[in-house]
């Protein structure tokens, strides 16, 4: 790399040879000019001069004279040719070259390029010949330009004599330079590259004058900064060591902290789990086997909803305690065939009591072209339009909740949209992009309004993103919200809509006085199935029930009659014994229930028995296992007793249960079993110590190994996986299923046919039971009758065969302090003249009268309750005097017959 002093010296050298070249150049072009203007003017002088005198020989044409002038005249050394010309054209006379050259540069035409000049080697000009002022032809001549290459030359001469002097001006001044700043600046240079390789910061730049003196002194005050951090550093390592010592205790704290908050946190899901599994055991076994048991279609219906709502309810709960999988993002969704349809009916029952008691009225409409079946999470589904129905109910304080489900063309295929329209407060425009933020609501004093955390809308958005979709809302204040999501269609199966019959007369339907959403789908069915909607004239009709209880008898039509009736509301059977109606169908609508009333109305077939139609799944036969010998150990007495319930329904009949572990022991060394069920947490000896010691016992007296199932509500933390450790053989999770139930006796036992355990003699006599329960209700007597027992013994073994004395105690308790109330309800709802609340607190009277076996009671109270709805309380009013001493003489019998101790029952009734 050349260094600083010979890049000066060779940028000085440089510049003086570019001016050089430049001066050159521009007095070279100056001088041509010079010379071109001195050439021209000296050969129009002469040629002027040989115009004149050959004026008078031109004039006579006399060839000798004009040749003479030229000779007389044109003599100098520089022309090479002259001549006279004619005006024609012609020549008079010449003298010279006899050879014109074609390139000569003509001087009279103006400015002439100086780089013309140097490329040619004749100069030529013409002046014209005159005579009284009238041109009579021309003198030419033509000159050599020799001498411009000699001028030319002295310019450069000068030029690079000039140039000299200045490069040797130039080289002084370097060197001056060089003196004065290069040399301290590689100086400055050497100290750097010393400090930098050798890290010698003691060194300093030598000074001089200006800036560069101004930059070593900079320099230095760098490296004695630099000593000083350095001495700071090392005074600070000296102590760095116990800061690190410090730190690293903190560190462990901290960690050791961190670790057992997070055993706390694993401990308080583990606990939480088995806190809210144990009472959900009993909820949905006892759910399950309500809605196996032999009801009639409507209630067995509701049975099979709060089965479905209970295990959707605890994969809810399984996602919420496994909090690890939230935290790592891993949120499953399953794929199975789910029907959309079935969706929307839970929903809308599920929320159907509160949208009832809001005054709001609730529809699902589902468009004909949604599939049958789809691939789908049917828990998360219903998860996700149960937060919106939830969150629509809240914020809507009158009017409409619609369900909407439709098909939409998306870019990747056919995509499911879901819809929730209300008429509630709506949400402003500036706050419709946070509304799925977490904790988020649209205003701060929503959540003093109306409650809530903002979290469920938050859920919502994350469940659609795991299935694919995207959910997204519309809204504006005062008008309402409409919340929406969209999924991905896979593996969609077709489902035929109702079409209209050609022989099903009418072909019209006029709807009465429905709410908006439930008219919208019912419009929407209706006109899909080919119906035609009218305001009046003949045709089918669905009217509201109070439509048609407000005018007393039948609407007059050619059509058929379906009321509307609100869930759970039984007043509607009047209607059809009246014949006021032809069909019922329950408020929310349920596609279950309301497409099999659309299908007979379009094909014209009748109706159903039932007002309401079954489910279109009917519940699978469960296997049956007589043959096995079951422990149960448990602590809980509602375990132990749902866990003897779910087993009776399969069968069993040889059951053993007991409250602890230590008692599980000694009764497997007592006697032989064939499975085990053994809780895990258990007071004196728990469930796993108590397996470890069954199994150690097993090794030491070399018994059979009897298989023993955990049967216990620990699903996360360290219970969920100890019983390996303690020598089980598998894990039956609460709350459990019949199915479960049968899968693990099934793994242990031999079950039996399920056609043949289908009609077994407890199972018909249960039948027996329910039908005598029924009866009552098809066709109430007036009054109780002499001859009707007092209790009903069949009832009362039908109690027996679900628990034990304690089961029936605990009824019979629940019993005595419900009854009075009811009956008193019932004496000032008669006294009164209020017939709705007296139809409503006999009607409570009648049914639990009718569990509990009070066969007097529950004829008395079914009958002032059939009263009441129809309007005549007089005749059953008397028969309500006598109610009092009536209960009096259940209580006691009950007391009797079951043995439970009746004292605060007598408080309560006056005895």
């Amino acid at each position: 790399m050349r260094s600083l002093s010979g890049r000066l010296a060779l940028a000085v050298a440089g510049a003086v040879a570019v001016a050089l070249l430049l001066l050159t150049g521009l007095s070279t072009w100056r001088e041509v000019e010079r010379y071109a203007a001195a050439k021209r003017e000296a050969l129009r002088m002469t040629a002027q001069i040989l115009a004149a005198s050959a004026a008078e020989a031109t004039a006579r044409g006399d060839e000798a004279a004009a040749q003479a002038t030229l000779r007389a005249i044109a003599h100098g050394p520089a022309l090479v040719y002259a001549a006279v010309e004619r005006a024609d054209g012609e020549i008079l006379a010449e003298q010279g070259i006899g050879l014109r050259l074609s390139d000569d540069i003509d001087l009279d035409q103006g400015h002439v390029s100086p780089l013309d000049l140097m490329s040619t080697r004749t100069l030529r000009v013409a002046v014209p010949i005159e005579e009284n002022a009238r041109a009579i032809g021309r003198v030419v001549l033509v000159s050599d330009n020799r001498d411009l290459a000699a001028r030319i030359a002295e310019v450069g001469l000068t030029a690079a004599l000039a140039g000299l002097l200045a490069l040797a001006l130039g080289l002084a001044v370097s060197m001056g330079l060089q003196r004065s700043v290069t040399r301290p600046l590689a100086a400055l240079a050497r100290t750097m590259d010393a400090v930098r390789l050798r890290h010698d910061y003691a060194q300093r730049a030598q000074g001089g004058s200006g800036e560069v003196g101004a930059l070593a002194a900079t320099f230095n005050d760098l490296l004695q900064a630099i000593n000083e951090r350095d001495r700071a550093i090392a005074r600070y390592g000296a102590g760095l060591e116990e800061e690190v010592r410090s730190r690293t205790r903190d560190l462990i704290e901290a960690k050791q902290a961190a670790d057992s908050a997070n055993a706390a946190k694993s401990t308080f899901l583990a606990t939480m789990s088995h806190e809210i599994r144990t009472p959900m055991n009993g909820m949905l076994v006892m759910a399950e086997l309500l809605a196996a048991a032999d009801l009639p279609p409507r209630q067995q219906r509701y049975a099979r909803v709060i089965a479905r709502s209970g295990q959707s309810l605890l994969a809810i709960i399984n996602d919420i305690l496994d909090f690890a999988k939230v935290e790592a993002g891993r949120l499953e969704v399953e794929r199975i065939p789910v029907s959309p349809r079935e969706v929307a009916d839970t929903v809308v029952t599920l929320f159907a009591e509160r949208a009832r008691a809001a005054g709001l009225d609730l529809a699902a409409q589902i468009d004909p072209d949604v599939p049958g079946r789809l691939l789908g999470d049917p828990v998360r589904l219903g998860q996700v339009l149960g937060n919106f129905v939830s969150n629509a109910l809240k914020f809507t304080a009158s009017g409409h909740v619609l369900v909407r489900m439709a098909m939409e063309a998306g870019t990747a295929g056919p995509v499911l949209r879901l819809a929730v329209t209300d008429t509630g407060i709506g949400i402003p425009q500036d706050r419709l992009a946070e509304i799925f933020t977490a904790f988020t609501q649209a205003e701060q004093s929503t959540s003093r309004r109306f409650g809530g955390t903002g979290l469920g809308l938050s859920i919502a958005e994350r469940l659609i993103a795991a299935m694919g979709g995207q959910v997204g809302v519309e809204s504006r204040v005062g008008e309402g919200s409409t919340f929406w999501a969209r999924l991905p269609v896979e593996g969609a199966e077709a489902t035929d809509a109702p079409r209209i019959h050609r022989t099903a007369a009418p072909a019209t339907v006029r709807l009465g006085a429905l709410g908006h959403a439930t008219r919208t789908a019912l419009a929407g069915d209706l006109q899909a199935a080919g119906f035609r909607l009218a305001e009046d004239g003949d045709g089918h009709r669905l009217l509201d029930a109070d439509e048609i209880r407000a005018l007393g008898r039948r609407p007059e039509g050619h059509g058929r009659i379906v009321a509307l009736v609100p869930v759970g509301d039984s007043a509607g059977a009047a209607l059809l014994r009246a014949g006021h109606a032809d069909a019922l169908l329950r408020r929310p609508v349920a596609q279950s229930e309301w497409r099999p009333l659309l299908a007979a109305l379009a094909e014209g077939t009748p109706f159903s028995a039932d007002p309401v139609a079954p489910d279109s799944e009917a519940a699978p036969a469960l296997p049956s296992f007589p043959g096995m010998r079951v422990l149960v150990a448990d602590d809980s007495a509602v375990n132990r007793e749902v866990a003897t319930e779910a087993l009776a329904r399969l069968g069993l009949r040889d059951v053993t249960t007991v409250e602890d572990g230590q008692a599980a022991v000694d009764a497997v060394a007592a006697h032989a079993f064939d499975l085990v069920l053994m809780d895990g947490s258990m007071p004196v000896l728990d469930g796993f110590a108590a397996a470890a010691a069954i199994r150690a016992a097993e090794a030491r007296e070399g018994r059979a190994r009897v298989p023993i199932v955990a049967l216990t509500a620990h699903v996360v933390g360290d219970g969920a996986d100890a019983w390996r450790a303690a020598g089980m053989d598998g894990m039956l999770a609460k709350p459990f299923t019949l199915a479960q139930l049968a899968a693990v006796l099934a793994t242990y036992g031999e079950a039996r046919d399920a056609a043949q355990t289908a009609v077994t003699p407890e199972v018909s006599q249960e039948r027996s039971a329910a039908g005598s329960r029924q009866a009552p209700q098809a066709a109430l007597p007036d009054a109780a009758s002499p001859a009707d027992p007092l209790l009903d013994e069949q009832t009362l073994l039908n109690l027996a065969e679900l628990g034990d004395g304690d089961f029936l105690a605990r009824i019979f308790e629940l019993y005595a302090a419900q009854a009075p109330k009811a009956l008193a309800d019932l004496e000032v709802a008669l006294a009164a003249g209020d017939a709705p609340v007296a139809a409503r607190a006999a009607h409570s009277l009648k049914s639990m009268s009718a569990n509990i076996g009070a066969a007097q009671l529950r004829s008395v109270a079914g009958a002032i309750e059939g009263a009441a709805r129809d309007g005549t309380l007089s005749g059953p009013s008397r028969d309500a005097a006598g109610l009092g001493l009536l209960l009096e003489r259940t209580l006691r019998a009950l007391e009797q017959r079951i043995g439970a101790p009746a004292t605060e029952a007598g408080r309560r009734t006056g005895t």
